[in-house]
């Protein structure tokens, strides 16, 4: 009898505590799903700001990049390896230029893409030790890419000479391939410090109209990468507060 009694103390207790563990997981799932409901729309926007935002920069960079009807006798020429000194040196000095903006864009697009969803999953799961190196992550990124902002206003006077450089050397080495392609593509009329009697009144040389259109290019890919980096710091600060709460929540369970 007395077993009996033993025996059904037990069984109640186990029930007992078998509901206790149950009600608090039920609580704690609750907690997380009101969690998750209030960070989706955070989180949602981050995709749509970091994701898309990237993989828009690597589709137009991979585009411009392997489109052959894109500047087709300008890319052809100066991917030409075979004309005299000094004009080789100066195409190869623009091919090395190009392939390193290349790989520095795409670069940047993947890492926002791996960085954007470690943070997205960081904010859905509200797990700090996501959410902290996904913010370190952001700072390095922003550093680096005003490193690279800087290195461009820098060199901007370098990469101008070597494109008035190459206009000059095309015509005073009459190289025509690269002659008619320049006045062909933005009507223009002979090269800087090279007279030309043909050309006509008001018509731009062919080194202002060459620079002038990269320099607005180089313009533009300065206004999308600050915009980029607007958009991160704020999809960066959204993760904030989460982090900040979840200190908060382990230093009161704590105390």
């Amino acid at each position: 009898m007395v077993a009996t009694h033993i025996h059904k103390s037990t069984s109640s207790g186990e029930l007992f505590y078998n509901f206790y563990e149950g009600s608090t997981l039920l609580c704690e799932l609750s907690k997380h799903v009101d969690d998750w409901v209030r960070i989706a729309p955070a989180g949602f926007t981050k995709i749509i700001v970091d994701v898309l935002v990237a993989l828009t920069v690597i589709a137009l960079t991979l585009w411009i990049r392997f489109d052959k009807s894109f500047e087709t006798e300008i890319r052809a020429n100066i991917q030409n390896d075979t004309d005299p000194e000094p004009l080789a040196g100066v195409k190869s000095d623009i091919r090395t230029g190009i392939i390193v903006s290349f790989w520095v864009i795409i670069g940047f697009a993947i890492a926002n893409v791996i960085i954007g969803f470690v943070g997205v999953i960081g904010a859905v799961i509200r797990n700090k030790f996501i959410l902290v190196p996904y913010m370190l992550s952001m700072i390095v990124l922003f550093l680096l890419e005003i490193a690279v902002g800087i290195t461009v206003l820098v060199k901007r006077k370098s990469v101008r000479r070597t494109v008035k450089e190459y206009v000059f050397d095309s015509f005073n080495m009459n190289s025509m391939q690269d002659v008619s392609a320049f006045t062909f593509r933005y009507n223009c009329c002979g090269a800087d410090s090279l007279p030309n009697l043909s050309c006509q009144a008001g018509q731009p040389t062919c080194s202002s109209a060459v620079w002038d259109r990269l320099d607005f290019t180089m313009m533009i890919f300065g206004i999308v990468m600050l915009i980029i980096i607007v958009l991160q710091i704020f999809t960066t600060l959204i993760t904030l507060p989460i982090v900040m709460e979840k200190k908060r929540e382990r230093t009161y369970y704590r105390s």
